[in-house]
């Protein structure tokens, strides 16, 4: 059998269907501007993020769950909606992670590209901390959790399914309350949760849902406006 992703806002909620220049269907992080970051609501204190919570309909857990990004269309055969061409955009997004900076709200200007958080229960304030909790396959870690990466790091992290990121182990929720922290909107910490698995529908231990958190961010100096195009792909092994 073939085993489905369904990728939410919202705990066990519906699947993302924002509708897309171009006339496909996803998520829309909405509008960046240069030094800043999307979706934003106060820079200040490190507010807004684009909530992914991922689970599927499988009747085991599945292992190895992992993400990258690529070219728009590639995938969905979604036909392409924006300004330049598919292959314009990921090549602006990749590069602008592998010069980007470490700040977490855009303050100095130096942050681009696309980045993600796989610590479903960190504070707000805290999140997108990639001086703290970053990881590259260069640079290694930052000493924190390593919860934090960048499509495009290096130029070559986050953008083919051999240098996808591994989902951690921090992601995994779960929809009932297990008493081990978290929250109703975050979703419960899960008994035994292990990188990279997702259970069925119900499992307190590996948890049934990832809750990672996505942004995009603009350098201060970045010249190529209008919309930008790209898939998020999530990777993964499964039984019947």
């Amino acid at each position: 059998m073939t085993v489905a992703l369904i990728i939410s806002e919202v705990i066990n909620g519906s699947a993302f269907a924002d509708t897309l220049e171009g006339g496909g269907s996803g998520a829309d992080l909405g509008t960046v501007t240069n030094a800043g970051y999307a979706p934003r609501i106060n820079k200040v204190a490190n507010t807004g993020r684009l909530d992914l919570f991922i689970r599927h309909d499988g009747a085991a857990e599945i292992t190895d769950f992992q993400t990258f990004f690529q070219e728009y269309g590639t995938d969905s055969g979604f036909a392409y909606g924006g300004g330049q061409t598919p292959t314009d955009d990921f090549t602006n997004i990749r590069n602008l992670g592998a010069a980007s900076g470490d700040s977490r709200n855009n303050t100095d200007g130096l942050s681009g590209g696309l980045w993600i958080d796989m610590n479903a229960n960190v504070a707000e304030v805290n999140q997108f901390d990639f001086t703290t909790n970053g990881y590259d396959s260069v640079g290694g870690s930052k000493g924190g959790n390593d919860t934090v990466r960048k499509y495009g790091d290096n130029n070559v992290d986050g953008v083919t399914v051999e240098t996808a990121f591994a989902m951690k182990a921090l992601a995994m929720v779960t929809a009932s309350d297990q008493s081990n922290g978290g929250s109703s909107g975050n979703g419960f910490v899960p008994n035994g949760p292990v990188e990279g698995t997702i259970g069925i529908v119900g499992d307190t231990t590996f948890g049934d849902n990832a809750h990672a958190k996505l942004r995009v961010y603009l350098t201060q100096t970045f010249s190529t406006g209008g919309l930008h195009q790209w898939e998020w792909v999530g990777a993964y092994s499964f039984t019947t």
